[in-house]
């Protein structure tokens, strides 16, 4: 490599390193949760929450303020028709994972060591039930995908340059036969390059 290109890149990788540190957004987050839920679609009790979901997201700063975010997620829950009385049956316990797909836009405010979002997408959900004790077949969840949407809010608190605790509470709508709402809870660590 010539002398005036390694000075250039020199030049270059000086300005760049100059820059205020305001300027050099970081444009990607990696980050996990784990949390609980309560399903709310009969009624909304603060009893509800149980741990039983986790995540995995990636998200990326397409402007100062607002970022747009990929999540993949898994909760661990009761049926839909569980605990309820159908045509004078008592619908016994069992369970479901309910794993799911998101893209959220999210509007972000504050800086430095809190930062935090409103937020909102849609998403593709999947039932994959048990099997309903022997008699209670008719009340089992299918084991279909449905669209839904999401809506929450989040805060992130920067530990390390590059590290921060994410906070978050979301509230899904997913769009099946038995219309399901779960609101969840969450509390993860996101890594931003």
């Amino acid at each position: 490599m010539g002398t005036w290109k390694r000075w250039g890149l020199g030049v270059l990788a000086g300005f760049v390193l100059a820059m205020p540190a305001r300027a050099q957004v970081q444009l990607f987050g990696l980050g996990a949760t784990y949390g609980s839920v309560n399903d709310i679609s009969h009624s909304f009790d603060l009893s509800g929450f149980k741990p039983s979901e986790y995540t995995v997201f990636f998200d990326y700063r397409i402007e100062h303020e607002a970022l747009l975010r990929f999540t993949y997620g898994s909760m661990w829950t009761q049926q839909s028709l569980v605990g309820q009385t159908v045509n004078g049956v008592f619908v016994p316990s069992a369970k479901e994972h309910v794993n799911y797909v998101t893209a959220d836009a999210s509007y972000l405010f504050g800086e430095d060591f809190y930062t935090g979002g409103i937020f909102g997408g849609i998403g593709g959900y999947e039932y994959r039930p048990e099997p309903m004790p022997p008699g209670f077949e008719a009340y089992q969840d299918p084991a279909k995908k449905y669209f839904g949407f999401n809506l929450g809010v989040d805060g992130e608190f920067r530990v390390m340059k590059h590290l921060g605790i994410v906070l978050r509470l979301t509230y899904h709508n997913i769009s099946a036969e038995t219309r399901r709402q779960f609101f969840n809870a969450d509390a993860g660590l996101v890594a931003r390059f």
